[in-house]
């Protein structure tokens, strides 16, 4: 007997996973099932759900100024969460009780961004116009390391040269070797501003003032009695009136580099094309306090300013505003046969750079920039080398899906992070944030999030306001603030593959995550009409925090469960699915949709 079976013309899509925002400038009828034409407050976990993005908790409130920088780590041993804001610099956290408390710590310039990293358990804070430093107790001024100019100086002058004189002060010392007969001694340098002191190197202890007068003029040092016969015996400290500073305090950002070790602090940000590199003292101790004044490395033509330094494997990554360039580090032999530390300069790419000055972030070893209207990513997939070499390719384009709404950023004016806690990438401006969660590789957009500074402390992110105020974001906050998040989510105009044939559905299905206040709305639009019935979708567990009898909840099933809903649309070519979340006292994560279509003839346009 034979059987007849007919083809049906009914069938179920799914989305199991979703893809996050795509901003196609070619329209939204291309998205893959998943993908967002239109997102915002609503991010992609890592495994693919949809889920009404972290809300915030203010934890200190600064002042009514915006919040200038903020950095977490430890000084002394002593773990640290510090901010600057409204002139003045915060200890945020109280380590002996564990709580979060703003204390306040000195006075510093907030006109500009204040940059601040950690070197030798203190730390270093700049802003284009004050170098200063926090050594868990007290902020002051980098006073500056006297360094060792010459020694073996012989009572005539002269001597051998040891160190280069400090930007950051006037103040030089040298070691002299008396013959045991003369009684005046030349220095290396005349027109002095103050002779500081005498030291015997032996004993440790200063001569007494009597023992010796200076001629700060002729720069010599003339003793009552001949020093004894000896070889670098005696210490001779002075000032000079004229010094550098500026150089380094009009520096705005900084990166630790050295070849394969993190011993050599490098300025930049100053409007030029010029980085200032920290050195070693005659110890070989790494200092951010000693500045030679012939560490400068020029990067490209003058006309154009450093805006990026990032370390990069065992290269120094600089950034212009259109071109980029690879530091390396090597040894140099001078004319007199000694070898001294080099750093080499090399181009990458003379067609792209970065805007925005000191944002180059380090997202899985590979830097990420901000350049035209775009945001790009750096990487040699070479099998030699890991490092950026002169070849155009390493730039490759990462922001095609989010266009539209980067390209209403000003770029110069973004602030990026990497929160690698939380596998995410921050590009903020003016009240908004694009963040890539790079672990899923989806992009979504924060709206209402005033975000102009962040740090990570204890696995958490931190932000700090044009408010002057300290928020910590976290899915344990379903507001910001007490703000409601008004989270939106729509699909690409899907054709269901078929963009030749009118469809009908008029079920739904949406499975959402157990949770307390679990809520969401869901509608849909069509070619034929745009605006349909909306439906709740509530998935709530018993809970009394934030109890709203109005939806309450005796339900205690954790496991995920799909909520049938019937809207009817017909005659349609191409559906759009939309989720709305805007109640105060609700969250949300989506982990499924599916829809029933029908196929009922062809468009007749």
């Amino acid at each position: 007997m034979a059987t007849i079976s007919g083809s049906t013309s009914e069938k179920i899509f799914q989305i199991k996973a979703w893809m996050g925002l795509n901003e196609n400038p070619d329209g939204d009828t291309k998205l893959k099932l998943g993908e967002a034409a239109a997102m915002r407050n609503f991010a992609i976990t890592r495994d693919g759900n949809l889920r009404r993005r972290p809300g915030s908790k203010k934890i200190a409130s600064l002042g009514s100024s915006p919040v200038r920088g903020m950095w977490t780590g430890y000084i002394n041993g002593n773990e640290e969460f510090i901010a600057a804001c409204g002139g003045k610099l915060w200890r945020l956290w109280n380590a002996e009780k564990g709580v979060f408390t703003a204390t306040e710590i000195g006075s510093i310039d907030t006109t500009n961004e204040v940059h601040m990293f950690g070197f030798s358990e203190i730390l270093y804070l700049i802003n284009g116009s004050e170098y200063k430093q926090y050594d868990g107790t007290t902020l002051s001024d980098v006073g500056g390391y006297r360094p060792l100019v010459t020694i073996a100086v012989p009572p005539s002058g002269g001597g051998e040269t040891l160190e280069e004189v400090n930007k950051l002060v006037g103040t030089r010392r040298c070691w002299i070797s008396p013959d045991g007969k003369a009684v005046k001694f030349t220095l290396p340098e005349s027109g002095l501003q103050s002779l500081d002191y005498v030291q015997d190197l032996k004993t440790g202890e200063n001569l007494a003032a009597s023992a010796y007068t200076a001629d700060l003029t002729a720069g010599t040092v003339t003793f009552t009695e001949a020093p004894a016969l000896g070889v670098n015996s005696l210490e001779i400290g002075w000032t000079m009136a004229t010094n550098f500073r500026t150089q380094v305090s009009s520096m705005r950002y900084s990166e630790l580099y050295d070849g394969a070790q993190d011993t050599r602090v490098f300025l930049y940000g100053d409007g030029s094309n010029q980085a200032i590199y920290s050195g070693l003292d005659y110890d070989g101790k790494p200092r951010a306090d000693y500045f030679p004044d012939l560490n400068v490395v020029n990067v490209g033509d003058a006309n154009t300013p450093i805006t990026g330094l990032i370390r990069h494997y065992s290269t120094l990554v600089a950034f212009k505003s259109s071109s980029a360039w690879s530091i390396r580090t090597s040894e140099l032999t001078l004319a007199d046969g000694a070898t001294t530390k080099a750093f080499y300069v090399s181009p990458v790419n003379r067609a792209i750079g970065n805007a925005a000055l000191g944002q180059t972030r380090l997202v899985l070893n590979s830097p990420r920039t901000l350049h035209g209207k775009d945001a790009f990513e750096w990487r040699n997939n070479s099998s030699y080398s890991s490092n950026l070499t002169a070849d155009e390719r390493q730039a490759k384009r990462i922001s095609d899906r989010i266009y539209a709404t980067l390209g209403g950023f000003d770029l110069a004016k973004c602030y990026c992070w990497d929160d690698n806690d939380n596998q995410e990438y921050y590009i903020c401006y003016n009240g908004k944030a694009l963040v890539q969660n790079y672990a899923a590789d989806a992009w979504y957009c924060y709206d209402g999030f005033d975000a102009v500074c962040m740090a990570n402390f204890r696995g958490a992110l931190y932000y700090g306001t044009s408010g002057g105020a300290i928020e910590h974001l976290g899915y344990e906050h379903i507001t910001d603030d007490g703000r409601a998040i008004d989270a939106y989510w729509e699909s690409g105009s899907m054709s269901f593959g078929q963009d030749y044939m009118r469809k009908y559905s008029a079920q739904i299905w949406i499975g959402i995550k157990p949770e307390a206040n679990g809520e969401v709305t869901v509608t849909a639009q069509t070619d034929r009409k745009s605006t349909y019935a909306e439906k709740i979708v509530a998935s709530q567990m018993a809970s009394f925090r934030r109890a709203n009898f109005r939806n309450w909840s005796f339900g205690t099933n954790r496991k995920p469960h799909m909520t049938r809903l019937k809207i009817k649309a017909k005659k349609f070519v191409f559906y759009k699915l939309i989720f709305m979340a805007a109640e105060p006292d609700t969250t949300c994560t989506i982990l499924a949709a599916d829809m029933r279509v029908r196929f009922t003839g062809y468009t007749k346009g």
